[in-house]
């Protein structure tokens, strides 16, 4: 890829409503126009659709299923929640990348790629990641809160990713706590948050992200057919990766912001209008043990209270749940 492809695609998706001359770009990126050229013909070979017309100019007409570092970067500098941010072709695991990033750095980062081959979930689940068809992120925030706190955090960043999904989506979005969204009854989006700490304290915090944006109902094999749904299958059109990927930067950012500054109660009453888990006979995992019970709350600091078959109460900060 030429060095030039991320300031020229930059250009042509800023002014994607007109015509901008190849001597606009030259003169702004102090190229030649036959440089000019070449990005262009090389980003239409990738599959971006660009309309270039003599003495008009180059206009984007429409961008193939893929990340542009030269689109995201200005796009999360917008909201200045992270020093850097890295786009991938294809990874093993944003998840994996981010940790490795951690390493003699003290930056908050966001790592988004368009493929991972080994995308995980909680409990050490596959989540698949297919090329093109989601949005798979990792980002890397360095709170400075006590380790009790980062049990809340997932509840709040839930919300934000809710929220997102739910401007995208003709059906109600809901969660299923502590970590998945679902729309209709079938997943659409998994998030695992992991922290890293010594001694000390708190060194960062790994949040995970997987969103599945563009699938078809023919996209999910086997028993995802059942259990997995997109976006896209909800909004009845294709959804937008950059708007998506905007909306959801912007709700994590407020949702992270409320994290730091109030407590759980302050959404308590909206997460669980939020929840899908009430009134149901569900299957709960917590340390290797599992019974049937009834969620019935969740309390001020964020614990799940569940009343077993037995009428015993549990109180979980932490479960896997079969609905």
């Amino acid at each position: 890829m030429s060095k030039y492809s991320k300031d020229v695609i930059q250009i042509l998706y800023t002014n994607q409503s007109e015509y901008i001359s190849g001597q606009f770009i030259a003169e702004h990126l102090s190229i030649s126009r036959t440089a000019v050229k070449k990005v262009i013909d090389q980003l239409k070979q990738e599959g971006c659709e660009i309309e270039s017309i003599n003495h008009k100019g180059h206009r984007l007409i429409e961008l193939p299923d893929k990340w542009y570092s030269g689109i995201v970067e200005p796009l999360i500098d917008e909201q200045k929640m992270f020093d850097h941010v890295e786009v991938k072709a294809q990874v093993d695991s944003t998840q994996l990348l981010a940790k490795q990033k951690l390493v003699g750095n003290s930056n908050t980062f966001l790592i988004l790629s368009d493929e991972q081959t080994k995308g995980k979930g909680r409990f050490n689940r596959p989540w698949d990641s297919s090329r093109g068809k989601g949005l798979w992120m990792s980002l890397v925030l360095r709170p400075n809160v006590p380790f009790e706190m980062i049990t809340k955090f997932n509840l709040f960043m839930a919300l934000g990713i809710r929220d997102t999904m739910q401007q995208f989506s003709n059906e109600k979005v809901t969660i299923k706590w502590p970590n998945d969204i679902y729309i209709d009854g079938k997943k659409a989006c998994g998030f695992l948050t992991e922290m890293v700490a010594n001694s000390d304290g708190i060194e960062a915090v790994i949040c995970g992200i997987g969103i599945n944006m563009n699938h078809l109902p023919e996209d999910f094999h086997g028993e995802l057919q059942s259990k997995a749904t997109s976006l896209r299958i909800h909004a009845n059109q294709k959804i937008h990766r950059y708007h998506l990927l905007e909306q959801l930067i912007n709700q994590i950012e407020r949702r992270y912001h409320q994290f730091l500054s109030q407590p759980f109660s302050t959404i308590r009453h909206e997460y669980i209008e939020a929840s899908n888990i009430w009134n149901r006979t569900l299957k709960f995992t917590e340390n290797g043990q599992q019974f049937q019970g009834e969620a019935i709350d969740i309390d001020e600091h964020g614990y799940l209270i569940v009343i077993d078959e037995q009428q015993t109460q549990h109180k979980l900060m932490s479960a896997d749940i079969e609905l």
